[in-house]
């Protein structure tokens, strides 16, 4: 065996692939160290647990997933920019499967406020997508955000539903669109 340094994310990027091939739930310092050619020792350079490990994978994979290049959502408008969200978890699902709905469970297992921290942090990032995307389309119409039902409201109610899209694998996000363009424009 190779046991010379590698880098963080060539060990991340060794993660991904074991996800990719056995899930998440089978992400192992073991096998992350013989993918990478290194010894499990140098693996804990890095990742001082297989807690940290599964978390920084899930984190990267997450980032990997929103943050994908070339995506520029400005200027559309909150439906297209719904519609892009949508695509980029769903092509991201295709590439790791069951990836989005097991996550949170497996980051749970291993280290609760650590899981959860990744997940809300990319969750509020997307939801704040969401709102600036509410906030620069001219389209929606005046008046129909109240104290009632506020812009953080409705990109509650939109996220919720757009999070169920996935947990139900559905593969369309065009009913969502339909009853948000039905309120807001």
């Amino acid at each position: 065996m190779n046991t010379i340094v590698t880098s963080r994310e060539a060990i991340l990027a060794a993660g991904k692939e074991i996800m990719i091939e056995s899930g998440v739930e089978r992400l192992s310092i073991r096998d992350v160290a013989q993918k990478c050619g290194i010894s499990v020792g140098s693996v804990y350079n890095y990742f001082p647990s297989k807690s940290d490990l599964v978390v920084s994978t899930i984190e990267s994979v997450w980032i990997e997933i929103i943050m994908e290049p070339g995506d520029d959502s400005a200027g559309v408008s909150f439906t297209d920019h719904l519609r892009a969200l949508f695509n980029r978890i769903q092509k991201g699902c295709l590439k790791y499967p069951s990836f989005f709905s097991v996550h949170s469970l497996n980051a749970a297992q291993f280290d609760k406020t650590k899981g959860r921290e990744v997940m809300q942090r990319y969750f509020s990032h997307m939801k704040k997508g969401l709102f600036d995307s509410l906030e620069q389309d001219p389209l929606v119409k005046k008046g129909v955000f109240t104290s009632q039902f506020s812009e953080n409201d409705f990109i509650e109610f939109v996220f919720t539903n757009l999070m169920t899209l996935f947990m139900k694998r559905v593969s369309s996000c065009d009913t969502l669109c339909e009853i948000v363009k039905r309120i807001i424009y």
